[in-house]
């Protein structure tokens, strides 16, 4: 697991730092910053606030790690399974990544004092190739090309992963739609998921054939 997340800590330093279109702000993650790990151990992370404990999580989900240990210390903060049950909902629920990969987490805390040792445990519903081939892109304005370009090209599925979205759902359908008629495409013949939700998406998601996802959840915008 170590290799994994010291390869996706660059990517998502950008992606947290990208974040301030969902809910609330998440802050940038350093690749080089030894807030999230316990010392020399790389296996083991450090959250000394509920934020560093969701960023925590978001990296372990972003190097598709199925598990991990998360030394979490309080505070005066909330405590170790109240964080840990607040954290995992919201990652699962309210952040992209969390949205479009992951199937359910499940954890363990450990009270030892001055700190939690929160243990987690996640299963996904995209493999960690669909992860890593997703296209990350500033915005929406490229969505055009990418699509036709993925469609001309004999892509099963388009998935974008935005630097910036704002309630911009009714563009990307229009753009979709326009894409389809150029190409001749029947518009039932894909389908467009947002993560979390059509609002606050930070994840787009493009199939270009007829076939349901996985167990996604209600992000679906109807044209």
């Amino acid at each position: 697991m170590r290799k994994a997340m010291a390869t996706v800590l660059a990517a998502l330093a950008v992606f947290l730092t990208g974040c301030g279109f969902l809910h609330r702000s998440y802050s940038s993650v350093s690749p080089h910053s030894a807030t999230y790990y316990e010392s020399e151990d790389r296996s083991v992370l450090r959250a000394e606030t509920y934020q560093d404990l969701v960023n925590d999580l978001l990296l372990l989900v972003g190097g598709h790690g199925e598990s991990g240990t998360i030394l979490y210390y309080p505070n005066g903060g909330l405590t170790g399974s109240d964080a840990a049950e607040q954290a995992c909902a919201e990652v699962q629920h309210e952040t992209p990544l969390g949205a479009y990969a992951v199937d359910y987490m499940t954890y363990t805390v450990d009270d030892k004092g001055a700190f939690s040792q929160v243990a987690v445990a996640i299963a996904y519903r995209r493999t960690a190739e669909q992860v890593a081939a997703m296209v990350h892109t500033t915005s929406v304005s490229a969505l055009e090309d990418l699509l036709t370009a993925a469609a001309e090209n004999g892509g099963e599925a388009l998935v974008l992963q935005l630097g910036y979205f704002r309630d911009q759902s009714r563009d990307v359908l229009d753009t979709v739609a326009r894409v389809q008629e150029e190409l001749g495409v029947a518009p039932e013949a894909w389908q467009v998921h947002f993560y979390p939700d059509a609002e606050h998406a930070g994840i787009i998601e493009i199939l270009l054939t007829a076939e349901e996802p996985p167990e996604t959840a209600v992000n679906e915008v109807s044209p």
